[in-house]
């Protein structure tokens, strides 16, 4: 069955202009870049009033379409509907494209389209700029085919992603709330690293690594089908854990080049330098993986520290103001390289730490039936969205 086809400018305003004579006083509501989860919702915001933001921000209302245009927040997903925010008039990051669909295009419908996997490949195709500032233009969002069916039909196809969505959520809160057990664990075991209480050892983490290797800073050339030959990105390490169900492939040739400096092995531990900073997990799979853009590796020395202290360590407070120190950008952080060869761990006896990581591998099996769940729904809403925008649906 076609599917009637219309340009995203003929149904949907893009980045609209704010209404004149506004009052200083009236109360807005905020959007950093950081409010805007890859999650695809708005995780918070902040009360402002326009006089503090009615220069140098970009303007928005209740009920539009965000979606960062700058790398590598876009390749990320952060994109939200801003219907839940409090107030009718809202302000943010100027590295935010707004969009505000017609009645001809149902909002939630638009939402779910430009936060698929499909527009999101389209538009990396399309960013302009040098490395590292790199941006959706506009002009690729007006020129954008989108599919078009009846306003009913939108509505439909929003509502069946929207409950497979919810029971997306629904595992990562079952998820969550296990790995909870494993901070506990660390909290009872090593104290608070920041005070450091029980008097355990400082040491850089040249210290105790066999290797940290940086990525290749320029994006890898993909392959048209998939391969043996998969990319990590920094939207594959989220909340402690690499997730690897939806990756990039590369040819051989490229997957070598790449890997010139080391080839991830299991038990390596992944750093995301930037967009966002500090995110972690463990390599933790067979196969054939190399380092996308904007990541760190980090190979433990097992005989010094084990990789479930290094990544819970990586995930404390402790670290964690490191990262806030040593990070360097305005409107996207990021670690600089010799940042991330000199932070400092505290090192406890390696006995301590296999006790730990026993007890975590504990809660690794306990995990195993909920993370096969969650990727399996992960597969489904991937496939729902292809079938969706594809008139299959």
């Amino acid at each position: 069955m076609s599917v009637r086809t219309a340009l995203l400018e003929d149904v949907c305003e893009i980045n609209p202009r704010a209404p004149k004579n506004l009052n200083d006083e009236t109360p807005v509501s905020f959007l950093p870049m950081s409010a805007v989860s890859e999650g695809g919702y708005v995780a918070f915001e902040e009360a402002r009033t326009y006089g503090e933001v009615k220069k140098g921000y970009t303007y928005f209302e209740r009920g539009d379409v965000l979606i960062a245009k700058i790398t590598p927040c876009f390749e990320n997903g952060k994109a939200a509907s801003t219907a839940t925010i409090q107030n009718k008039l809202g302000f943010g990051s100027t590295e935010f494209h707004v969009l505000r669909p017609s009645h001809h295009l149902d909002p939630k419908y638009a939402f779910y389209l430009l936060w698929s996997d499909r527009f999101r490949t389209i538009g990396e195709k399309g960013m302009t700029g040098s490395a590292g500032q790199k941006r959706v233009p506009a002009d690729l969002l007006r020129r954008l085919e989108i599919p078009l069916p009846p306003v009913d039909e939108q509505k439909r196809i929003a509502a069946i992603l929207d409950k497979a969505d919810q029971l997306r959520q629904k595992r990562r809160q079952a998820l969550a709330l296990l790995d909870s057990l494993s901070q506990s664990i660390f909290q009872d075991l090593f104290g608070d690293l920041v005070s450091n209480p029980m008097g355990w050892e400082t040491q850089t983490v040249e210290d105790f690594c066999e290797l940290i290797v940086d990525c290749v800073n320029r994006t890898a050339p993909l392959a048209e089908r998939p391969t043996d030959f998969k990319m990590i990105r920094t939207t594959n390490v989220k909340k402690g854990r690499l997730l690897l169900s939806e990756v990039r492939y590369v040819d051989e040739e490229i997957f070598a080049k790449w890997n010139r400096r080391a080839t991830p092995q299991f038990g390596d531990v992944i750093l995301t330098r930037e967009a966002p900073v500090g995110e972690v997990g463990i390599l933790d799979v067979p196969g054939n993986f190399f380092l996308g853009q904007r990541l760190m590796l980090y190979r433990p020395d097992l005989k010094k520290i084990t990789s479930e202290y290094m990544l819970h360590s990586f995930q404390s407070k402790f670290l964690s103001e490191q990262f806030r120190q040593g990070s360097s950008g305005s409107t996207v952080k990021h670690l600089p390289l010799p940042a991330c060869r000199s932070f400092a761990f505290r090192v406890p006896p390696i006995e301590i730490q296999q006790q730990f990581s026993k007890r975590v591998a504990t809660i690794k099996r306990s995990l195993g039936g909920i993370e096969v769940m969650t990727l399996g729904m992960d597969e489904v809403f991937s496939s729902l969205q292809h079938r969706a925008f594809s008139g299959q649906l």
